[in-house]
């Protein structure tokens, strides 16, 4: 097919041949489809353009497609998406974001977050998250922080991360 028949067929095609065209052109046609009024046929485009064409779609209304944008855009443009009003979007971006721009995902409201976060972030912010109200989130910072920090979660509330504490203050 070629660019001017997939153009054609964005305007003028139904779901199905729009989302069958999105699937089988060239990727460098998709440029002309991150505009289709279907979410649909945006989220084919989001998963098979080149992922430095991704950007219009960073606010797409549609979180999966911007789940599949966070997944495979360059992670420079990552910090775009920091706020995304999707958690699962945040959590992607936490996964594969630099981590200098962790720390402004750390008090994120949604524990999956915080904890991609304390699995990643510098060592020397983990003692800033030790008293997180999600056992599971202090759990991973327990895993991690500095060992001069761990006195200070050897009384947390959760059993599960006292253990942890108590295992590595035993190998000092």
């Amino acid at each position: 097919m070629t660019e001017n028949e997939f153009i054609n067929i964005l305007k003028n095609g139904d779901f199905k041949e729009r989302f069958n065209a999105v699937s089988m052109a060239d990727p460098a046609y998709l440029i002309h489809a991150l505009n289709d009024k279907d979410e649909n046929v945006r989220y084919k485009v989001a998963s098979r353009i080149p992922a430095e064409k991704l950007t219009p779609l960073i606010n797409d209304p549609f979180k999966e497609v911007r789940l599949i944008v966070a997944k495979r855009i360059d992670a420079k443009e990552l910090p775009k998406m920091l706020n995304d009003k999707s958690f699962w979007v945040r959590h992607a971006v936490a996964e594969r974001t630099d981590e200098s721009f962790l720390p402004s995902l750390m008090y994120d409201k949604e524990p999956i977050v915080r904890i991609k976060v304390a699995e990643r972030i510098a060592p020397e912010y983990l003692k800033d998250m030790i008293k997180d109200n999600e056992a599971l989130v202090r759990k991973a910072v327990s895993k991690r922080i500095p060992d001069e920090y761990l006195s200070l979660m050897k009384d947390d509330e959760s059993e599960s991360v006292r253990n942890i504490v108590a295992e590595r203050m035993a190998r000092l």
